[in-house]
């Protein structure tokens, strides 16, 4: 059975699949209301390096947590932030025409993120 901390965890990663999975759908579906999208703005270019420092501040703070499974769950889930924040970042220098596409690969990162790390959640009970 979960404890109140795995059964939090477990619903975090659901989040994390959901705004994946809307990511996902704009970045593929959306591409006619993207042109309002601005990604060289300095809030959108703060974001993303907010996201990759939180992501690589997660990753380096996982080998302190002492069980196995709880400690993967934190590498899965720093690397992903991360790598989808330079995702994210690199919509700055990429081309209109690309931009959902990133956007999607961006969405399918914390998809996988949140599937991984709830069976890893889940399996450690």
């Amino acid at each position: 059975m979960l404890n109140n901390n795995q059964l939090f965890r477990l619903l975090n990663e659901m989040v994390f699949l959901l705004v994946g999975a809307l990511l996902v759908w704009v970045g593929l579906f959306g591409g006619q209301h993207l042109h309002f999208f601005n990604p060289r703005q300095p809030s959108w270019l703060i974001l993303t390096g907010v996201l990759m420092l939180w992501g690589l501040r997660t990753w380096r703070k996982a080998p302190r947590i002492p069980a196995g499974g709880e400690r993967a769950a934190m590498r899965i889930g720093g690397g992903s932030i991360a790598l989808a924040g330079l995702i994210l970042l690199g919509l700055a220098w990429s081309s209109f025409r690309s931009a959902g596409f990133l956007l999607a690969a961006a969405g399918g990162i914390f998809v996988l993120r949140g599937l991984a790390t709830a069976v890893i959640m889940a399996r450690s009970s």
